[in-house]
């Protein structure tokens, strides 16, 4: 790195400024060392000449040898002196060469990138391996550039001072961004050290690069924010204590919004929660505690009394933070408030138990005007039976002993009032068994409806010998419902069936059952008139018809009777029909139904019975 006479020089340099006093002084020494031998040799050799003779000739001649013998001696010491501390100088400046090449190996080979830059300009000197290396620039590249060359920051914030430090100081300057020659960007670690490069100021440096180390704590700094960010804007209180809960380490701002404190007040003593707690709910605070200490976790609801005397619930959720090794370091503690919701509770409760009042009062209402109405009913037929019975008992009179004062036209007009007699009759009948529907009590069992399907469609063909009906159905149809109202229900289907397929030559009439999720589901379905309907809401309202009376007779009430029949046994009905095809309804009898039994299929074509049918729609 630096030249031999480099190396001289500044030795030379160095030793007239650190030493000078040091030579100056041994020069003194060793003068006065030599003044003080020579008088001493005059004085001494003067006296012995003397005693040994005192004649002129004699002392002549001694002056003379003695001179030349003191020459002599001293040539000789200072030789000696000459010799020994050249040896030493040449062996300090071989020790300083190899010195030299050591640093110059160690400088060059060093793993960590290294350089010398000139203390003034910055300019780079010196470049190692490692150096060339890690930055991608050659050596000749790196001595035209500057030290801000291959800084990826500001220089201005950067730049190191101008005045270089003293020899011995070692200065761990701030992490660096550099730029290498491809254009990554990396984090250094500078390490620098002030020296004299051939009579200048310079700067050796070694960068250390901290790449993963800066990115990580960036890293660290941004969950730390984040986490700090997530808990300034939770409304619920965050704090950490330590293990035995006499030190608060870290306490949310949330604090102070849910107990009307600072949250100081709280880091500087951590019995304050446990003080703000409503002296009724201490006791399951403290349980929760011991619970805590136990499992490890623990929860609890108690109310806190703020400085300004208000009341407020919270929701206290406890942990025990563990390390490694099992040991409790920390507690963490959540707190919610959670008044609003208490308040909510009291408030729903409250309003609850007004509605279960007010529906109470209104079902009992409601049941007293049913039973009122049921009564009306009853009144009503009993009232309009006797009259009824009265007109058709005198029509037929008529009919009997005045056929002949009646005449033709008498006779087809007292026919006409005793059939309006006869269906009035059977409307009030009507009305009072969908009255009773509501009332009546069911018995709910397993029940085979195709005996009771054969019992009716016995009954229809007795009442019309002449028409040719198919029927196709199970030998067995098990359904769990009451008996009473399933024939009910099933009459009126079936005789809509049979009463709207009666201008088919050949009527059909097919009923069977699906097992769906919502239970077992039975189908009668007709080929007869069908009919069309705008709005099917009108499907199951009283009076209904969807032909003419002249056309279809009925009283409108049967499809009301079987909606309320499916809906007391918790199943639904609906109706398909098409104009001039057929029809099809379909029902469930409740949820939980399931097909028990429904194998082989019969068919009933003219089977004769006894009981007759209802025929209405």
């Amino acid at each position: 790195m630096r030249t031999a006479a480099a190396t001289k020089a500044t030795t030379g340099r160095n030793a007239r400024s650190p030493y000078r006093g040091r030579a100056l002084r041994l020069a003194i020494g060793i003068g006065a060392i030599y003044a003080a031998a020579g008088i001493a040799w005059i004085i001494a050799s003067d006296a012995l000449v003397s005693r040994i003779s005192t004649e002129p000739a004699w002392l002549a001649a001694a002056q003379r040898f003695k001179g030349i013998f003191f020459v002599l001696a001293t040539s000789a010491g200072l030789v000696a002196l000459v010799r020994s501390g050249y040896v030493r100088l040449l062996a300090a400046i071989e020790d300083v060469q190899s010195r030299e090449l050591q640093v110059q190996d160690l400088f060059l080979r060093h793993p960590q990138p290294m350089w010398v830059i000139d203390a003034e300009s910055q300019a780079f000197l010196k470049v190692n391996e490692a150096a060339v290396r890690r930055y991608g620039y050659a050596e000749a590249e790196f001595l035209r550039m500057r030290l801000d060359d291959i800084r990826a920051t500001d220089p201005e914030a950067t730049r190191r001072p101008a005045r270089p430090q003293p020899p011995e100081a070692i200065a761990d300057i701030a992490v660096e961004r550099h730029r290498k020659r491809l254009g990554e960007k990396i984090h250094v670690r500078v390490m620098s050290n002030a020296l004299t490069l051939e009579g200048r100021p310079a700067v050796m440096a070694m960068a250390i690069d901290v790449t993963q180390e800066v990115l990580s704590r960036h890293a660290l700094e941004r969950q730390e924010a984040q986490f700090r960010q997530l808990h300034q804007s939770l409304g619920e209180v965050l704090w950490l204590a330590s293990a035995d809960e006499r030190e608060i380490i870290y306490v949310s701002p949330a604090f102070e919004g849910v107990y009307g404190r600072r949250a100081e007040e709280f880091e500087r003593d951590a019995s304050l929660w446990l003080e703000a707690i409503h002296p009724e709910d201490r006791d399951a605070a403290t349980a929760s505690r011991n619970v805590l200490k136990a499992a490890g976790h623990s929860s609890c609801e108690y109310r806190i009394i703020r400085p300004d005397g208000s009341v407020r619930w919270v929701a206290d959720r406890k942990k025990l933070i563990v390390d490694a090794d099992g040991f409790v370091t920390m507690v963490g503690v959540i707190v919610e408030d959670i008044t609003a919701a208490k308040e909510r509770d009291v408030a729903r409760a409250t309003t609850q138990a007004e509605l279960q009042a007010m529906v109470a009062e209104r079902t009992a209402a409601l049941q007293r005007a049913n039973d009122e109405l049921d009564a009306f009913a009853r009144t009503a037929a009993h009232d309009l039976r006797a009259p009824l019975n009265a007109i058709a008992g005198f029509s037929q009179i008529l009919q009997i002993k005045h056929r002949d004062a009646l005449g033709d036209d008498g006779s087809r007009m007292v026919m006409q009032i005793e059939r309006s007699a006869m269906q009035m009759a059977e409307l009030v009948n009507d009305l009072l068994g969908l009255s009773r529907l509501t009332t009546a009590e069911m018995s709910i069992a397993d029940v085979d409806l195709a005996p009771l399907v054969r019992e009716i469609v016995g009954d229809l063909r007795q009442q019309q010998p002449e028409r040719r009906v198919d029927i196709d159905m199970p030998d067995v149809l098990v359904l769990r419902c009451d008996a009473g109202l399933a024939r009910s229900l099933l009459a009126n289907v079936i005789g809509n069936a049979w009463k709207f397929s009666g201008k088919r030559e050949l009527a059909r009439i097919r009923i069977g059952a699906d097992a769906t999720p919502g239970g077992t589901e039975v189908s009668i379905e007709d080929n007869g008139s069908g009919f069309s309907v705008d709005d099917p809401s009108r499907l199951f309202k009283p009076f209904e018809r969807f032909h003419p009376a002249s056309e279809f007779g009925g009283t409108g009430i049967g499809l009301v009777t079987c909606r309320r029949i499916v809906e007391r046994h918790g199943g639904r009905i609906r109706i398909e029909s098409t104009p001039g095809h057929g029809t099809i309804v379909r029902f469930t009898l409740a949820p939980p139904n399931r097909l028990l039994a429904a194998s082989g299929t019969s068919r009933l074509d003219r089977e004769p019975h006894d009981r007759p049918g209802a025929n209405r729609r």
